[in-house]
């Protein structure tokens, strides 16, 4: 991410460490049944967040929105 230029000059390591996060957040969080009410989670609570991830980081909202959409497209 912040050798494609989306995102500010944050070190790679702790975007690596923030992206991981997000992750194992939302795993863990889904695996404890925290999201059973919800009928696609993974649309509802982890794509935004890594959307906002993505514009917290410095990439434009519709950008990040553009390829999260891609990813769904193609491995969704």
């Amino acid at each position: 991410m912040v050798d494609s230029g989306r995102v500010d000059d944050h070190a790679p390591d702790a975007v690596a460490a923030q992206l991981w996060s997000l992750v194992h957040g939302f795993v863990t969080l889904e695996l404890a049944g925290t999201f059973a009410d919800r009928a696609d989670p993974v649309r509802d609570i982890l794509l935004p967040l890594g959307i906002n991830l993505a514009v917290g980081l410095g990439d434009s909202r519709e950008r990040a929105v553009q390829s999260h959409h891609a990813a769904v497209l193609r491995f969704g």
